[in-house]
């Protein structure tokens, strides 16, 4: 079964719960059209997204793709919109390969991350900056990684990717990898749980675009 049967068995749900989406073939891809509408906490309408989302091969082990239709948004990358194809900017390669790593459900892909990427759009419209903002490309890898690790020092990180690539086994109670001297349930244990998920392809990749940044690359020229 491919990703676009999976996309299709995962609709009837979704224009079940939301009556403004429809959907529809186009070009032989599935997609769902339509608006996507943002309430606040006390259910008043905050405000209304023209959206179509489109089905992709390898779903639902990749995001749909999300495009804003009604051009309420500037098609460029600093408002998290790929130039090229149009389609969102929702998260950084690692936080969607964890995210798809057992598979998505349609519904709570609305529901989480195109709600939550739309939310992010009103309050730039309302502040002029973005809550949480990742940076682009590898930088923002990094940063997803200085989050999960609770560090910034790039070798900690590494460190903690090699201790994932080799498998092992850490015991509970013992001290902590990162040298923190503590006990690993109480540090690190977290966030080994979360990048243990991934792939050990994704992690070398991820390995590998950590070394290729220039916070990397400075910082081992610091310790010659």
């Amino acid at each position: 079964m491919n990703g676009y049967t999976i996309f299709e068995e995962q609709v009837t749900a979704v224009i079940e719960k939301y009556k403004e989406l429809s959907f529809k073939i186009d070009d032989g891809i599935p997609c769902v059209f339509g608006a996507i509408i943002l309430a606040d906490e006390y259910g008043n309408i905050e405000d209304t997204y023209q959206v179509e989302i489109k089905a992709v091969i390898d779903y639902p082990y990749s995001f749909p793709l999300l495009f804003e239709t009604g051009g309420r948004i500037p098609r460029n990358i600093d408002w998290h919109i790929f130039e090229k194809t149009g389609n969102c900017c929702i998260a950084s390669p690692p936080e969607e390969y964890i995210i798809c790593n057992t598979g998505i459900n349609l519904l709570q892909f609305i529901e989480n991350q195109a709600k939550n990427y739309f939310y992010s759009q009103i309050f730039r419209n309302q502040n002029g900056y973005f809550l949480k903002e990742r940076s682009h490309g590898n930088a923002g890898w990094i940063e997803f990684f200085e989050e999960t690790f609770m560090t910034t020092n790039v070798f900690n990180i590494e460190f903690g990717l090699i201790q994932i690539l080799e498998g092992k086994k850490i015991d509970r109670v013992s001290d902590c990898f990162c040298g923190s001297g503590i006990k690993y349930r109480k540090c690190h244990k977290k966030s080994y749980d979360v990048l243990s998920k991934l792939t050990l392809d994704n992690v070398r990749l991820f390995m590998n675009a950590l070394r290729d940044t220039n916070e990397y690359k400075m910082a081992k020229q610091k310790q010659f």
